[in-house]
């Protein structure tokens, strides 16, 4: 069931329905905020369209850099147990 939350985003409150529970979707928007106040500070974005433009790109970049960090990992982790099983299947022989 979806329950509405309210949250805070650049400074204007609004009322979102949202399906996980919600410290986690405060969590969420806090760290939204985190990310805007960063760009501002920066002083890159004029406008608000600009900021807000700014701060998807930012977390889009997080996103990306995650997906690959994890693909990496799998990566390693795949070779690591091919390698487990090729070494208790030689020593079984």
């Amino acid at each position: 069931m979806h329950e509405t939350i309210t949250i805070r985003l650049l400074g204007q409150e609004y009322k979102v329905k949202a399906g996980g529970n919600e410290a986690h979707i405060q969590s969420l928007s806090q760290y939204v905020n985190e990310k805007v106040h960063d760009v501002q500070q920066k002083g890159s974005a004029i406008s608000t369209m600009e900021l807000i433009a700014m701060v998807m790109l930012d977390l889009a970049d997080e996103v990306a850099k995650a997906k690959s960090e994890l693909r990496e990992y799998k990566e390693s982790v795949s070779g690591k147990v091919d390698r487990l099983l090729a070494d208790i299947e030689s020593s079984s022989r």
